[in-house]
């Protein structure tokens, strides 16, 4: 599996503000995927993807929402990342 794809794996699973749940395209988070994924390289910690994530999520929305918010995400991010 790609960077890329285990990147959406997890940010389609989040279902940020349930977007995906109430109705929006399968490709809703696509080019916050690939945003992500292309910030974030194996020598991350899970707090560091947990930052990307949310200055990629916080710019997008317009939100403010502290690292912490996403660090389940980035946990399994960061494992499946360091089993490639």
């Amino acid at each position: 599996m790609t960077k890329y794809l285990i990147v959406k794996k997890y940010i389609d699973e989040m279902n940020y503000c349930s977007l995906l749940s109430g109705g929006a395209p399968d490709n809703e988070f696509d080019s916050e995927s690939q945003e992500i994924s292309d910030r974030i390289t194996c020598a991350h910690t899970e707090q560091d993807i947990a930052g990307i994530i949310a200055d990629v999520f916080n710019r997008t929305f317009d939100h403010k929402n502290a690292a912490a918010c996403f660090i389940d995400c980035a946990g399994k991010i960061y494992t499946d990342l360091n089993t490639l």
